[in-house]
């Protein structure tokens, strides 16, 4: 094999240098460098020629991410303001969308629920964390002939926990 040992490498007009190699500091490339294959950073960091970077861990703010799979959250979260949140099954609707509004402070709820013919719903909670408690806003429950409503021994189930119907 053969071996070149040199400190400087430049452009073929000779007016930059494009890279810089100094003993026992690595390697500096200055300018736009156009690579074929992956790059290796050490032995844990890929620059992957599909625009893909690689890592054992990143640090920053993460601001600008999405598409992260919900199941690939972990650890501690702070708290989230959830009022441009669409689409979510909660515990009221906001009389308005519109951002610092009253009408986007009062909220309303569904009193009722009918089960319908031929439903059969079990409810069962047997985690300890949670004290073994299934909890809903609605304060009626209608179960229609031929339907079922069962709730397990040892489930407390509380109606109406927003205390917002007589």
């Amino acid at each position: 094999m053969s071996t070149l040992k040199t400190h400087n490498l430049q452009s073929p007009d000779g007016a930059s240098v494009n890279i810089a190699l100094a003993p026992n500091a690595g390697m500096v490339v200055a300018g736009l460098s156009t690579y074929s294959n992956q790059i290796n950073v050490g032995s844990n960091i890929k620059l992957g020629s599909a625009g893909v970077v690689t890592a054992t861990s990143f640090v920053g703010s993460g601001a600008n991410l999405t598409s992260i799979p919900a199941a690939n959250l972990t650890g501690v979260l702070p708290a989230l303001d959830g009022s441009l949140l669409s689409g979510v099954a909660g515990f009221s609707t906001a009389l308005s969308n519109t951002q610092n509004s009253f009408l986007n402070e009062c909220f309303k709820t569904t009193q009722a629920f009918t089960i319908p013919n031929g439903t059969q719903i079990d409810l069962t909670n047997n985690e300890t964390t949670s004290g073994k408690t299934v909890f809903t806003r609605l304060s009626q429950i209608n179960v229609a002939t031929g339907a079922t409503f069962h709730v397990s021994t040892g489930t407390t189930f509380i109606m109406n926990v927003l205390g917002v119907f007589p």
